[in-house]
């Protein structure tokens, strides 16, 4: 998963704890080693087999005790959290955004913004709260991401569940296993070719150089457990959703 907020790997996050994605804080390893470990985790995860699928991703539904729904339980938003370095949600908090309307004031390209649920971080890192750049590096492990990727602030949204998906063949969030393959028989999961499309482009430009360890599975590339690659379920709120700031926290005081 990416955690960035932009267009192709503009990484955010979803955060919920999926099976066995902690292995306490990482060993400190030179920066060499670490480049190696995420560099064989962007290879690895190009080819998606049947045996990684997760049946433990995060439903967001509202008998879900791990969502955190604004008001009754499905019938109004979810809280959602993305890791990010862009600072243009700081003045934002209490506001409401159009994601498409802030990409374009900040001159950046139109994006859709890869989150997670914001629930389980802090209970997912938890031994590692009291080492700062122990903290980084499980985050960046955890979330997939590259090593000293410069990710300073986690940014909560409040959500309407339609404008969520999985960054999957199987993009539907209300349970909790994501398929291979797209589904064109499937009545109940509607994939239109303009996803397909998406899909497809994101697919081709991640795996090379300066790629990321997208699973396509539904859940973030965990490069730094040695017993588990699934790390947390993803999401990505769609272009042009309106969102709500919730709030904007730095990193080392997301976890007080």
């Amino acid at each position: 998963m990416r955690f960035i907020s932009g267009k192709g790997f503009a990484l955010a996050l979803s955060v919920v704890l999926l099976g066995v994605v902690m292995s306490g804080c990482p060993v400190p390893k030179s920066d060499a080693e670490l480049q190696a470990a995420y560099e064989a985790a962007v290879a690895d995860a190009e080819v998606a087999e049947a045996s990684e699928i997760s049946r433990e991703l995060l439903a967001i539904t509202p008998y879900n005790p791990r969502v955190t729904w604004e008001g009754v339980p499905g019938e109004s938003r979810v809280l959602m959290v993305t890791w990010t370095s862009y600072t243009g949600y700081d003045d934002l908090v209490g506001k409401s955004v159009v994601l498409s309307d802030l990409a374009k004031a900040e001159t950046m390209t139109t994006r859709d913004v890869w989150v997670t649920a914001a629930m389980g971080v802090q209970f997912a890192i938890a031994e590692c709260k009291s080492m700062p750049n122990g903290l980084v590096v499980r985050l960046e492990q955890l979330l997939g991401l590259p090593p000293n990727s410069g990710k300073t602030r986690f940014v909560e949204f409040w959500v309407d569940p339609q404008d969520l998906f999985r960054p999957s063949p199987d993009p539907e969030i209300s349970d909790s296993e994501a398929e291979l393959d797209f589904q064109t028989s499937d009545d109940y999961v509607v994939v239109s070719p303009e996803y397909i499309t998406w899909f497809e482009d994101l697919k081709a430009s991640s795996y090379g150089e300066g790629g990321y360890p997208w699973t396509r599975l539904g859940y973030t590339y965990d490069w730094g457990n040695p017993c588990s690659e699934i790390g947390l379920s993803e999401f990505v709120i769609r272009t042009g959703a309106t969102v709500d700031v919730h709030s904007v926290t730095l990193t080392e005081d997301y976890f007080e």
